[in-house]
């Protein structure tokens, strides 16, 4: 039978990577996005003090980087206590990543529908990102 477990010591040099090609992807996505028209500097992010916070870069980075070292987390514990750790990783994945496109939507008030989905694409890289770099790279 087929070992189904995954390298951790892999998944340890793996996950920072993915993070940085997440980012940097949302990054040149974001930059698009703002030169098209639908990065609305309008638009912002509800901040502790309940003002609006623009949606910039940091914020983009920042939400490339911190779920793609959550998923390695999640895909780590998967490989301590299950048999087939990137089945139920991809599973877990696909449908987190259906659940965050509503995630613009319900957090940003008054969020144009472009902008909108111009956010759920890049929430698409970084489970993309994320699970491609670990089912690619981490298999013993």
């Amino acid at each position: 039978m087929e070992n189904l477990k995954i390298n951790s010591s892999s998944l340890l040099k793996v996950a920072p990577l993915a993070a940085v090609v997440a980012a940097g992807i949302n990054a040149v996505l974001y930059f698009i996005g703002d030169a098209i028209g639908l990065m609305d500097p309008s638009v912002g992010i509800p901040g502790p003090d309940g003002s609006l916070q623009p949606i910039t870069l940091a914020p983009i980075i920042m939400s490339s980087v911190i779920p793609t070292l959550i998923a390695a987390g999640v895909l780590a514990l998967l490989n301590r206590f299950t048999a087939n750790p990137l089945r139920i990783y991809g599973i877990v994945t696909i449908v987190i990543f259906i659940v965050t496109l509503a995630n613009p939507f319900l957090g940003i008030p008054n969020l144009p529908l472009g902008m909108g989905i111009w956010l759920d694409v890049m929430h698409a890289v970084v489970a993309g990102v994320a699970w491609y770099a670990f089912s690619r790279y981490t298999k013993k």
